[in-house]
C-alpha cells in the first residue's frame, strides 16, 4: 500500500486535543503502560495492513488509553469497530464514534472498505459475549471467539497480518457484582441477548457511563508479534483448514494473554494489588 497505515490526526487539531488531555488524565490515574509497541510500529513502517484484536470489556477506557498511545508515538489510529447498541445508541458516543473512524459491528462491507483504505483496523472478536455475559470471576480473561471467522477471513482476503493487544486491568477496572441487570434494562438498549449480565461497580457506584470513575487498577497493554497464519490460500479455500487455523490463532492469543497476566503478578504496584485483592474477596462472599 502507498500510504502510511491508520487513520491520521493533527494532535494539535482542536478536535483531538481534549481526547488525548482525558486519555493522559486516566492514563495517569491507571498508570497506564504500553508494552512492545515497537512491534507495531515495524508494521506501519513497513505500510503493512494489520487487524489488531484483543481481549475486551464493556468500556471504551481500555481501547482510549491504548490508542492515544499509539497516536502520540505514531500520529495515528486505527479504525475501530464498536458495538451497533452500546456505542451507536448510546447518548453522545455516536457522534464521537463517527468522528474517530468506528464502524457499527456487523457491517462487514464497511469493515473491509475502512481496511483497504486505512490499513490498519482494530476489533474484538469476543464482541458482547465477552465483555458482557461472561462472568468474570468464572472465566477471567477469557476469549470468547468461538465462531468469529470475521477478522481472519479479512486477513487472509487482504494479506493482513493479525496482531494481538493483551489487555490486563481491564477486567478489574469496575467490579462485576453477583447482580443481574433487569431484563427491562436491556431491552432499552436493544441488548436483550445479554440476559444474565451482571451489574458492574465503580469508585461512585454502578457503571453506567464509559470510563466515569472506574477503580484505581494498573491498565496494561502488551502487544505480540504479528502471528504465522501459515498457507493463507489453503485457509481461503478449505473451511476445514479455516477452522483449523482459527482454533490455532484463538489459542496463540490466549496464550499471549496468560503470559503477560503472569508477568503483570511479578511487578504489580501496590494500589493494584490492593484493589484486585479486595475485588477477590467481595468475590468470595458472593457479593
Amino acid at each position: 500500500m502507498e500510504r502510511r497505515p491508520g487513520i491520521q490526526f493533527d494532535r494539535e487539531d482542536w478536535r483531538v486535543r481534549p481526547f488525548l488531555a482525558y486519555a493522559r488524565l486516566l492514563a495517569r490515574y491507571h498508570q497506564h503502560r504500553v508494552l512492545h509497541l515497537d512491534r507495531l510500529g515495524a508494521l506501519i513502517r513497513k505500510r503493512r495492513r494489520v487487524i489488531l484484536v484483543g481481549n475486551h470489556v464493556l468500556d471504551i477506557l481500555d481501547p482510549l488509553l491504548f490508542v492515544s498511545e499509539l497516536l502520540r508515538q505514531y500520529g495515528c489510529v486505527p479504525c475501530f469497530i464498536g458495538h451497533e447498541n452500546l456505542v451507536f445508541r448510546f447518548p453522545g458516543l455516536r457522534q464521537l464514534a463517527l468522528r474517530y473512524g468506528m464502524i457499527p459491528s456487523r457491517h462487514m462491507r464497511e469493515t473491509e472498505r475502512a481496511l483497504l483504505r486505512d490499513g490498519l483496523l482494530m476489533l474484538y472478536p469476543g464482541s458482547g459475549s465477552e465483555a458482557v455475559r461472561r462472568i468474570y470471576r468464572d472465566e477471567p480473561y477469557r476469549l470468547k471467539w468461538e465462531g468469529r471467522y470475521g477478522f481472519l477471513r479479512l486477513a487472509l482476503k487482504h494479506d493482513a497480518e493479525i496482531v494481538f493487544v493483551a489487555a490486563l486491568g481491564i477486567d478489574e477496572m469496575y467490579y462485576q457484582s453477583s447482580l443481574e441487570i433487569p431484563s427491562a434494562l436491556l431491552r432499552s438498549f436493544s441488548s436483550e441477548r445479554y440476559r444474565g449480565a451482571r451489574f458492574q461497580f465503580g469508585l461512585l457506584g454502578p457503571h453506567l457511563l464509559p470510563g466515569f470513575f472506574p477503580l484505581p487498577v494498573q491498565i496494561t497493554h502488551s502487544v505480540s508479534p504479528p502471528f504465522d497464519l501459515g498457507d493463507r490460500a489453503a485457509a481461503r479455500r478449505s473451511p476445514r483448514a479455516l477452522k483449523s487455523l482459527h482454533e490455532r490463532i484463538w489459542s496463540e492469543c490466549q496464550v499471549f494473554l496468560d503470559r503477560s497476566l503472569q508477568q503483570r503478578e511479578r511487578d504489580a504496584p501496590m494500589i493494584d494489588r490492593l484493589v484486585r485483592g479486595g475485588e477477590t474477596l467481595l468475590q468470595g462472599i458472593g457479593l
